[in-house]
């Protein structure tokens, strides 16, 4: 899997592998794509799941605000996407030394043991579950409680900005 350089924001520069990702200040003139986020410096993996459980994981380069996850194929991107799992974002986020899960109606702060350097996403599509864990520990950092999917195709999703770099590793 790698990064999908058509669902990228235009602030958000791609390794030539696209597999790592930076946010700049000065935006790109990328080419018209109606699959492209306007707004939030996101992108999307380049592989969509409508079955089956699927793993990935994702290495924090530098510190600043991400956030990682699995977005529904419909969000919206040419506005304001909301990170919620009732807009269709299951994801955990880093901003300002802490971690949180982006679930509502409220973000759920996490304590971490250790920070974790490199994070797996699990996603399991027919029980509706997305869990994250420490790579290298195999601690649970969270679960989502389950949810449906509603046969919509689901993608591996990321957002970074500042100095913060993710790094795509499987």
């Amino acid at each position: 899997m790698t990064l999908d350089p058509k669902t990228a924001n235009g602030r958000l520069y791609l390794s030539e592998g696209c597999k790592l990702m930076q946010w700049k200040f000065c935006e790109q003139d990328p080419f018209s794509n109606p699959g492209r986020f306007k707004v939030n410096p996101c992108v999307l993996g380049s592989r969509g799941f409508t079955s089956g459980s699927h793993r990935w994981d994702v290495e924090i380069c530098r510190e600043g605000f991400w956030a990682i996850g699995v977005v529904k194929e419909s969000v919206p991107r040419k506005h304001f996407l909301r990170l919620t799992p009732e807009a269709g974002v299951w994801a955990l986020c880093h901003d300002q030394d802490k971690y949180k899960a982006l679930i509502s109606p409220d973000v759920t702060p996490l304590t971490l043991r250790s920070v974790p350097k490199r994070i797996r996403i699990c996603l399991d599509y027919e029980k509706g579950r997305v869990v994250f864990f420490d790579a290298e520990s195999k601690e649970q950092i969270f679960a989502f409680p389950p949810a449906s999917f509603q046969g919509e195709r689901v993608f591996p999703w990321f957002m970074v900005t500042g100095d913060a770099q993710i790094k795509l590793l499987s």
